[in-house]
């Protein structure tokens, strides 16, 4: 599973509450972190994320979503055509 691109300073700076930052003794800046603190945040997110898609999402359902979902465009595809072939049809005839 690839992992998207976050903006981790921005989920650091906004989304992480000061008084969590505060009692951890953490700057309130990201770039203000330490690499290795940096790194720890970026893994937290990534495994949150990770973890949020792997309960939320089960691979079977999207597996068959994404067939039903060619189906139906086939067939809207297809739909499509008839329409236009009758409109041409129609137009040329009269």
């Amino acid at each position: 599973m690839t992992i998207e691109n976050f903006n981790y300073q921005r989920i650091y700076e906004e989304e992480l509450p000061g008084t969590i930052k505060d009692s951890l003794e953490m700057p309130d800046r990201f770039y203000e972190l330490s690499h290795q603190q940096r790194m720890l945040v970026e893994e937290l997110v990534n495994y949150g994320y990770r973890a949020a898609i792997e309960e939320a999402l089960d691979p079977e359902i999207l597996e068959e979503t994404m067939n039903l979902s060619a189906e139906v465009g086939a067939q809207l595809y297809n739909f499509a055509n008839m329409l236009s072939v009758h409109f041409s049809t129609k137009e040329g005839g009269e």
